[in-house]
């Protein structure tokens, strides 16, 4: 029989060979072409998704990170954090950068990057959502109806308007001719008193607009005024934009279309009401806040308050039907009037205007 040998071999010479074997080295991924698609699927969801073109790498996660406790605003632009991860045999240079990113969309710009040999966050802003296709039937209920004018002051514009309105324009016309520019506001009134600067048969336009989507332009009925009720109108300017906290002149949620709010921050609205919100995404909440010179009340659940009185330091204020805090100005509540110092703060026992005479609970004794 036949003996085998066993040769043994010494393990030093084991570890030199494994040693001495090569090994496959990673590819390096140095640059990425991403496609963002965004489709705002209902007033307050959007939704966004990513594909990756490139060879060694997936997308991992898709993340706006300024969602809005609300509904977007028009003018909000989403950002979005892509998250890809690296496959098997490949890790992401330590080069790669912002400008290594490219983006399938020329309206869509990459912020910043971060990395590490297996993951590569990308941070993208998108355009403003106004910008952005819907995939709902927002304009289903998208109306303004109701239109008229408010006969306290005569030359504000009002009108019924729908819910699912995010703002409106309106147009002033006199005898048939355009007066001024096309204003934008976010209320369902426009103060026009200040336009009213000679006779003539006056009439507004107005239209629904939420996001591409847009009413046709409503007709108010005419307002015919000679010189002296023109002139009476032009008046009352200062006490209408008192009233409704803003004016023609392009304060408070109302700009004419050439320019833009200078405020910080921006008005929202939801099911519940009206609510601002800062630049760091904060609210106010029981408390004051100035907007474009005007102050307004946010209650404890951060709404603005309307047609109400609030209690401050031992001192009633009222808050108007645009939620502006009321000055120098008779207010009517329960049956009985009231009068408004140029603070704000309603005054108590003592006369008015050197003829009217409010007791201790601010009641106009007649």
């Amino acid at each position: 029989m036949k003996k085998e040998k066993m040769i043994l071999v010494p393990a030093a010479f084991l570890m030199t060979a494994m040693l001495a074997f090569p090994v496959m080295a990673s590819e390096k991924i140095e640059e990425v072409t991403i496609d963002i698609s965004a489709v705002l699927t209902d007033s307050d969801n959007l939704e966004v998704e990513a594909e990756v073109s490139d060879d060694g790498c997936y997308v991992d996660e898709v993340t706006v990170t300024n969602t809005p406790s609300g509904d977007w605003n028009d003018s909000t632009k989403p950002k979005v954090k892509v998250t890809l991860g690296a496959e098997s045999g490949y890790t992401f240079s330590t080069g790669l950068g912002r400008s290594d990113v490219y983006l399938g969309n020329d309206d869509q710009t990459v912020t910043s990057v971060s990395r590490s040999t297996s993951k590569l966050s990308v941070y993208v802003t998108l355009p403003k959502i106004e910008d952005i296709d819907t995939d709902y039937d927002s304009d289903d209920d998208l109306e303004v109806y109701d239109l008229f004018w408010d006969d306290s002051y005569g030359g504000v514009a009002c009108w019924e308007g729908s819910d699912s309105a995010k703002k409106y324009q309106v147009r002033l016309y006199r005898d048939g001719s355009a007066v001024g520019s096309t204003y934008t506001t976010t209320n369902d009134y426009y103060n026009f008193c200040g336009s009213f600067t000679k006779s003539g048969s006056y009439t507004f336009k107005v239209k629904a607009i939420r996001g591409n989507n847009e009413t046709s332009w409503q007709e108010s009925d005419s307002k015919d005024v000679n010189s002296s009720e023109a002139s009476a109108i032009y008046a009352n300017r200062t006490a209408a934009a008192n009233y409704y906290g803003s004016g023609s002149s392009g304060s408070n949620n109302q700009t004419s279309s050439s320019s833009s709010s200078t405020a910080d921050g921006a008005w929202l609205r939801d099911g519940n009401g009206w609510w601002w919100c800062n630049p760091d995404k904060t609210y106010p909440v029981a408390n004051w806040k100035l907007i474009n010179k005007v102050w307004y009340y946010f209650n404890q659940s951060g709404y603005m308050t309307e047609n109400q009185w609030v209690m401050n330091n031992n001192r009633w204020y009222y808050c108007g039907v645009s939620g502006a805090m009321v000055k120098s100005q008779w207010v009517q509540t329960n049956g009985a009037w009231y009068y408004c110092g140029a603070d704000g703060a309603m005054l108590t026992s003592q006369m008015i205007g050197g003829q009217y005479y409010v007791d201790k609970n601010g009641v106009w004794v007649q």
